[in-house]
């Protein structure tokens, strides 16, 4: 599960490093996860293999179409726990990163089916971050 969860992680930096306008290299994802560029390197090797990003020598990383959609899906659960966690459940701000961090990778889609129905329309999470489109 762990490295599962380690994949999920490195798409859903690379999507808010696209998001922001960054390029996405190994330095900078390096630097994000607080490791070495070997560890990234490594990493950046299974997702190519996945069909989950591309990368070419001096270029920047950039998620594949499949890749994309499964960033997208990570991203719109984060987003949609917190704005779940502040508006349904009285959190502060400050309390649901960690939160959705854990939650964010539960597989059940009818878990997050029915978080959205009790929200109803929402666009943005609590941070002011745009909660992207996902249909369960």
């Amino acid at each position: 599960m762990k490295k599962t969860i380690e994949k999920e992680n490195y798409l859903k930096t690379i999507y808010k490093m696209e998001e922001k306008g960054k390029p996405v290299t190994v330095t900078s994802l390096s630097q994000s996860f607080s490791v070495s560029k070997s560890t990234v390197s490594n990493m950046i090797k299974k997702l190519v293999v996945m069909n989950l990003i591309d990368t070419q020598p001096y270029k920047p990383i950039i998620l594949t179409s499949m890749g994309r959609e499964r960033a997208t899906e990570i991203i719109h659960k984060h987003r949609l726990i917190e704005l779940y966690l502040v508006k349904k459940m009285n959190f502060d701000l400050d309390e649901v990163h960690e939160i959705a961090e854990e939650v964010e990778h539960i597989k059940n889609i009818k878990f997050f089916r029915r978080i959205q129905e009790i929200l109803g329309d929402c666009d943005v999470d609590p941070h002011g971050s745009i909660i992207p489109k996902q249909d369960y």
